[in-house]
């Protein structure tokens, strides 16, 4: 798919990020803003400086909390599915590498890489399905700009990279309002 190819990123690689989660348990999205770093096809780094402080780092199959006056967890990433089907989604995207979407995702696509684009990712793998129904990326000419995690649950999360990160968002975002914002960015 040429879209995909068109999509490679050199390592390593890092933006800012804006996410919204929509948690069912939640009266409220929670927006979490920091930087991603991306630097090989099963390494991620994630750092969240507000609300609060946190460093999530995700490699070699391991996932490694840090939070300000709190121990470290640790656990491995078969813990966390929706966790490593963001990782798989995310890592081949920016690695343009779409035999490897297609060997872990159902691909259907709108738009070119000339200008808006979708990507809509079911996974293939049932244990994965069972806890991240699709994934749904959205950008602009060759560049990713938002990456939607629906949960098999309800619970969903829309992350904002690129030259979404640093959007202002209202107090409260809705998740139409993102979705529409992805699919029409300038």
């Amino acid at each position: 798919m040429q879209l995909v190819e068109a999509l490679k990123r050199p390592l390593p690689a890092a933006t800012g990020y804006t996410e919204v989660r929509f948690v069912q348990m939640l009266d409220a999205p929670l927006v979490l803003r920091g930087d991603l770093t991306y630097t090989s096809a099963d390494a991620l780094g994630k750092s969240v400086v507000s609300p609060y402080e946190e460093t999530t780092t995700i490699a070699d199959g391991q996932v490694e909390i840090r939070r300000p006056g709190k121990p470290v967890k640790r656990f491995s990433l078969k813990r966390a599915p929706a966790l490593a089907g963001f990782l798989e989604s995310f890592s081949a995207t920016l690695a343009g590498d779409a035999q490897r979407l297609a060997r872990n995702y159902v691909l259907a696509s709108d738009g070119s890489a000339a200008g808006a684009w979708q990507l809509r990712l079911v996974p293939r793998d049932a244990a994965l399905a069972r806890h991240v129904t699709r994934v749904t990326v959205s950008g602009m000419k060759t560049t990713p700009l938002c990456f939607e995690v629906e949960e098999a649950g309800g619970d969903s999360s829309i992350l904002l990279v690129d030259a979404l990160a640093g959007r202002p968002l209202p107090a409260s975002p809705q998740r139409a309002e993102l979705q529409q914002l992805c699919r029409h960015a300038p």
